[in-house]
Parts: structure tokens; sequence; C-alpha cells
């Protein structure tokens, strides 16, 4: 599959592999060590690793590939759940918990995410006030353009806020290169 992106004269991106996740729909998923209080995380690495396995049938990342690939993580709300547990315990008068801290920067999951598939390449996170999907696409197209990644792993999340919404996420790995 091709995508055209929105940046004017540059080449089209071709998905690699996708893969979506909705708590509507979906199992939870799995738990992620050191991250607490939120799914957040949990899902960007389950919707991380179902993408990279579809493309490359399980870690890591063949070598020539892995240390230009690129992780670019979307959100335009961010994880909400991670930032009311530490305002719920600041109100109470109570410590909050110091992973709460860690796992409130949102590309620490990315790191796991890294380390797990053995990724080199740069590690972006964006809270796009447009469409995210065309937003964190330009995003790769640039990081391709620019030789600071050969592919990109794009992470689209966002939980929800709302009882008539669900959690969902979706990951796209983008090449500027034909899919073989």
């Amino acid at each position: 599959m091709t995508i055209t992106t929105t940046t004017p004269g540059s080449r089209p991106l071709t998905v690699l592999a996708r893969a979506s996740w909705c708590a509507a729909t979906d199992q939870p998923p799995p738990d992620l060590p050191g991250f607490t209080a939120s799914p957040f995380a949990p899902i960007i690495a389950h919707v991380a690793d179902l993408c990279l396995t579809a493309r490359y049938q399980g870690s890591p990342v063949p070598p020539d590939r892995a240390e230009s690939t690129a992780m670019v993580m979307v959100s335009q709300l961010g994880d909400m759940a991670t930032e009311a547990a530490v305002v719920g315990s600041v109100d109470q008068g109570t410590k909050a918990s110091p992973l709460l801290f860690f796992q409130s920067v949102p590309s620490a999951v990315l790191g796991v995410v890294s380390a797990r598939w053995n990724l080199g390449g740069a590690v972006i996170s964006i809270s796009p006030a447009g469409d995210p999907l065309a937003e964190g696409m330009d995003l790769a197209q640039l990081l391709i353009e620019d030789g600071s990644a050969r592919d990109v792993l794009l992470v689209l999340v966002e939980l929800a806020v709302q009882e008539d919404l669900s959690d969902h996420a979706e990951a796209l790995l983008v090449s500027a290169e034909e899919s073989p």
C-alpha cells in the first residue's frame, strides 16, 4: 500500500506492515513491566509488536534495517490516565508512585520497544493539532528524506476520554522504498 504525504514534491511512502488495536473489539494488551495505572504504554508496545511481527515474523529486526528504523508516536491527548493518577495523588496529599513520573514521558515506552526489537533510529513523540495520521506521515517523510531513517514505525494512540469512545491504536511501518 502506498500513501502520498502532504509534503509537496516528496516521494510517496510505502506501508510495509500495519496493525491496529481497539479496546472495544480486541483483548487487552499484555501487561508491560514498569508501567502502571494506565493502558497507554502497554497499548503502544502491543500494537508496535503486532506491526513489527507482521513484517519480520519476530524480534529482532534484521540488522540491515534495525539501525535505521525510527519510531514516531502520535497522540493528540497523550497519556491522560497517568496524568489523572498523578493529579489524584497530589490532590489527595499522598505520594505518587515514582513509576508514574517515568511513564509520564511519552517516549519511555518507545525505548522499551526499541530495546525489544533492537532498533537504533530516532525516537520522537508528537501531539498534533491537526490530523494525527497526516502529521505523523509528514514527520516520517521528513525523517526518511533527510537521511535520519530508512524506515519509520509510526504509532498512533488515543485513550478514550468519553464513554462512547474506546482506547485505540494503529501502527504502520513505512518506507520510501517499494515493498519486496
